[in-house]
């Protein structure tokens, strides 16, 4: 059994943690307290708000979560970039660049599929990408032939989306 919460009915193992829930969106939330918990982050509602804005879907702009109403009422914009860079730091939370835009942060739980993305560099939309990702099995060819380990990657895509493409033609 995982450590953590209480394995049950319904309980899911997200990073080793046994998490008991029926929905994946509060199964990722619950891992990322406990982790929170384990890497001494401290619990604020602040932190709580922006986990519980995280764990709701993919990736999210700096500026879109420090206008969501749970969060703009607990504190100001440079404490929510604070707490992304602090949760990117314990491993919670990918940073995904567009270039010359502010970036995005998206909830990393570990035992999901690992996700990638193409981003538009026009209006800075990003899309996961639903394909096996190539990387997973450099990791693995790289940890045999080099002696690496706890190897991790990211690919992103850049380029225009179609609606931005059709504007450009």
């Amino acid at each position: 059994m995982g450590k953590g919460l209480n394995a049950g009915p319904r309980s899911a193992i997200l990073g080793g943690y046994a998490v008991k829930s029926p929905n994946p969106s509060a199964a990722r939330l619950a891992w990322a307290h406990q982790l929170c918990h384990d890497k001494g982050i401290r619990k604020t509602r602040a932190r709580d708000a922006l986990l519980d804005q995280l764990s709701q879907g993919g990736p999210q702009s700096w500026k879109a979560l420090s206008e969501a109403e749970a969060l703009k009422e607990l504190c100001n914009p440079s404490t929510v970039f604070r707490l992304l860079v602090r949760l990117e730091e314990a491993g919670l939370v990918r940073r995904i660049t567009v270039r010359e835009k502010p970036p995005f942060f998206a909830l990393e739980a570990p035992g999901e599929h690992h996700h990638d993305y193409v981003i538009c560099t026009s209006c800075a939309s990003i899309q996961s990408l639903h394909i096996l990702c190539p990387g997973s099995r450099l990791e693995k060819q790289l940890e045999e032939e080099l002696g690496f380990r706890g190897l991790h990657h990211e690919f992103s895509f850049y380029g225009l989306c179609k609606a931005c493409a059709t504007v450009a033609s």
